[in-house]
């Protein structure tokens, strides 16, 4: 099959990690991939050679011409389907392609019920006329009308083939050794991340653990903010902020604890990873949280904004080995629900379904 994924980029972002990973494996089946990056040319994941990159913003000097590129674009190539990922993506390719009969499945990625009115309105106008669309969690899938959820799916994120390095013929294993003791969260520093609650809560139990470290791996605007809170509270060899980093696995599982603190999310893949790799989790009740997570079982939930009741959570399971290991073990028994294989079956029974839908 001839697919094209489009995105804004390929930078660092958790649904441009989704976009690599199943453009990689497809292409390494067989089919015809291609990946359209509609705002930037920056390329952080890994691609396949066989993968077809193209970026507008080689061809267009502004928003309206690019739209019609668009449409000539992949009118010409005619694709069996064009996969959008993300609501200001999807809107886009949908208005680009109004009248081609070019199926489109929108994909999106963050929780809907946390965006603006405009925002809501466009999905509205918007997605009656994509073909499908693809969710991570129910809650998501239940915000949309019943007409849209008739023609919705969820399908949760894949994951690198590397978080199951450490299952042997099924057998689960937990290695502590060269396991550090810090607290590894993983996220762009933005606004919606609320990485200032993460670390007020974890000043406030510092000196009760003084062989413990915070470590937020990203990069965003709010570098700056975050280094002055953290040096407002004398952490500066504690509450460590080490920029993006290529080795994410490598760096979950030399740590011992994952903490999210988002406002808001779709399903996080770095959470995602964490189960896999067998992190207890703490993590604020948003979206994809509360259909992984098990409060007080595979991880501890907390309110959105609740700082003090997220220090508690931090102390609890600083503070016992054989809460994170049973906590552990429980994770991953969940990785194989986010293996690639599965995930991208997935996707290629759904692609098969609509193309034959838009043939009849």
């Amino acid at each position: 099959m001839k697919i094209f994924f489009l995105t804004a980029y390929l930078g660092a972002g958790g649904a441009e990690r989704v976009v690599s990973l199943l453009a990689n494996k497809m292409s390494q089946m067989g089919h015809d991939i291609g990946v359209v990056c509609l705002k930037y040319n920056d390329v952080f994941y890994q691609i396949e050679p066989n993968v077809q990159l193209v970026f507008p913003m080689d061809h267009c000097n502004n928003r309206l011409s690019e739209l019609f590129w668009l449409r000539r674009f992949l009118k010409g190539q005619k694709p069996d389907v064009v996969i959008p990922f993300t609501e200001g993506v999807y809107c886009f390719t949908i208005l680009s392609l109004l009248g081609t009969g070019i199926p489109i499945i929108a994909s999106e990625r963050l929780d809907p019920a946390a965006m603006s009115p405009t925002r809501k309105l466009l999905k509205k106008l918007l997605l009656p006329y994509a073909d499908w669309l693809v969710v991570q969690t129910q809650s998501i899938k239940e915000y949309f009308s019943k007409k849209i959820q008739k023609k919705t799916s969820i399908i949760y994120n894949p994951v690198v083939t590397e978080v199951f390095r450490e299952i042997d013929n099924g057998q689960l294993k937990i290695e502590n050794e060269g396991k550090l003791n810090r607290i590894i969260s993983v996220g762009r520093l933005y606004p919606q991340k609320n990485q200032e609650m993460m670390i007020r809560a974890f000043a406030k139990v510092a000196e009760e653990f003084p062989d413990w470290q915070l470590v937020i791996y990203g990069e965003g605007p709010l570098r700056a903010e975050l280094e002055f809170l953290v040096s407002s509270f004398k952490l500066q060899e504690r509450v460590l902020l080490p920029g993006r980093t290529e080795h994410v696995i490598e760096e979950l599982r030399k740590s011992k604890i994952f903490c999210m603190s988002s406002d808001y999310e779709g399903m996080s893949n770095s959470m995602i990873e964490a189960i896999c790799v067998g992190l207890p989790i703490i993590s604020t009740k948003v979206s994809g949280t509360e259909d992984l997570i098990r409060d007080e079982e595979n991880g501890l939930l907390v309110e959105i904004g609740e700082e003090s009741c997220m220090g508690d959570c931090m102390s609890k399971l600083m503070s016992s080995a054989v809460l994170r290991e049973d906590m552990s073990i429980r994770n991953k028994k969940l990785a194989g629900l986010f293996d690639i294989d599965f995930i991208v079956n997935q996707w290629t029974e759904l692609i098969k379904k609509v193309k034959n839908e838009s043939a009849n």
